[in-house]
């Protein structure tokens, strides 16, 4: 969904593009407090959501580089909060990774760099939100899982970031996304896509919808429990995708978590589903063949083990009990809003043909199925794996 702050040139050098200088843009850099003199700047990344550029300064004789973006407003609608979320996180985060005896946390960590005001952010003469980040050198950033040791030190990655902030009051952050990963909110929006809907979409999604009807009860799952007090509110990342896990390009370790614009107060278990949701499903979101999509087990182990090894400590008893129903969960959230989007007439997603959200909601639902299939070795794995750890 969001743009990760860093990533190796030389695994991915068609990312940094060059184009025309904007001298606005230098304007806009050099009012962050950055030691040296502004050598250039050049577009950088695939992101689609915020206007990113790699730039480099030099300061005495040392080529220093930084991420500079321009937060996208029509997303984020109250940028001075989302600025807000990411600082208190990033400093927290930082000052945790002191604590452990890490020197340079900058070189490791998303860190921002402060305007020559002393803020988080800049604003623009023409009202754009902008702000820096320290560049993470030794970073590589991959869109898919390569191994399992690749998935473990992505489950590392995830749980490392809610061990940081376990101690962080969720209290501190603004809900920058009001409703997101409220299932019952999206079956209720699913419901009123489906009154509203034509026959015709109605009849081309006739299987959808009888699955939908099979699982109801799926929906207030994880909500309930929340609402009810039974497991906690923490401060969560919200988009723990592949791709927004940074690992160590020489040794493949686990880094850090990147793309910060959507951490805000939540529960762990959207996390940690959505990360096996999309790590653990070789085929992909948009999977031509139905036949192939499936919740790779070796993943599943590979990724919940690097979870549970570093936020394992962290959490309830309730909260590691409900891990395997979150995979359940936020796949059939996911495709609940990929059929409203259908049954909408495709007003939401962005489609390459007609019918897209209809067939990526298959590729959720098929996904569903077989993690409902393996569901008991998964829950017999998370439990055995977590007694493990405690011992």
């Amino acid at each position: 969904m969001l743009f990760h702050n860093s990533i190796r040139l030389d695994l991915c050098p068609r990312l940094f593009v060059k184009y025309n200088f904007d001298p606005m843009l230098k304007t806009i850099i050099t009012q962050f407090n950055i030691p040296g003199s502004f050598v250039r700047a050049n577009r950088f990344g695939s992101g689609l959501i915020n206007d990113t550029y790699l730039c480099e300064f030099v300061d005495n004789g040392a080529a220093r580089k930084y991420i500079v973006q321009r937060i996208n407003d029509a997303v984020f609608k109250q940028p001075e909060q989302v600025m807000q979320n990411v600082e208190v996180v990033t400093n927290h985060v930082i000052s945790a990774l002191r604590k452990r005896g890490v020197i340079d946390p900058g070189a490791v960590t998303p860190a921002l760099v402060q305007t020559r005001d002393g803020r988080s952010f800049l604003r623009g003469a023409n009202g754009t939100y902008w702000r820096m980040f320290h560049f993470i050198e030794t970073g590589a950033v991959y869109d898919t899982v390569r191994d399992a040791n690749h998935a473990f030190e992505v489950g590392r990655a995830v749980g490392g970031f809610q061990a940081l902030v376990s101690d962080l009051s969720p209290d501190r952050l603004y809900d920058t996304l009001p409703g997101f990963h409220s299932t019952p909110n999206y079956l209720r929006e699913y419901d009123d896509a489906c009154q509203a809907a034509s026959a015709g979409l109605r009849a081309s999604a006739a299987a959808e919808q009888e699955f939908v009807e099979q699982r109801r009860s799926l929906a207030g799952l994880l909500i309930e429990n929340r609402s009810s007090g039974k497991i906690p509110l923490r401060v969560v990342h919200n988009d723990p995708k592949v791709n927004n896990v940074m690992v160590d390009a020489a040794t493949g370790k686990a880094l850090c978590m990147l793309d910060l614009d959507t951490v805000k107060p939540g529960i762990v278990h959207f996390d940690f589903g959505d990360c096996i949701r999309s790590a653990a499903n070789r085929a992909g979101e948009d999977a031509k063949d139905l036949s192939l999509v499936a919740i790779d087990r070796s993943l599943f182990e590979a990724v919940t083990r690097g979870y549970l090894a570093e936020a394992g400590g962290v959490l309830t008893k309730l909260e590691i009990e409900l891990l395997p129903a979150s995979v359940k969960v936020i796949t059939f959230e996911l495709g609940l809003r990929f059929l409203a989007d259908h049954l909408r007439g495709d007003t939401y997603f962005k489609i390459r043909y007609p019918g897209h959200n209809l067939h990526r909601s298959r590729v959720q639902f098929r996904l569903l199925e077989s993690i409902e299939a393996a569901e008991d070795a998964m829950t017999a794995f998370v439990l055995q794996h977590a007694a493990y750890r405690k011992r």
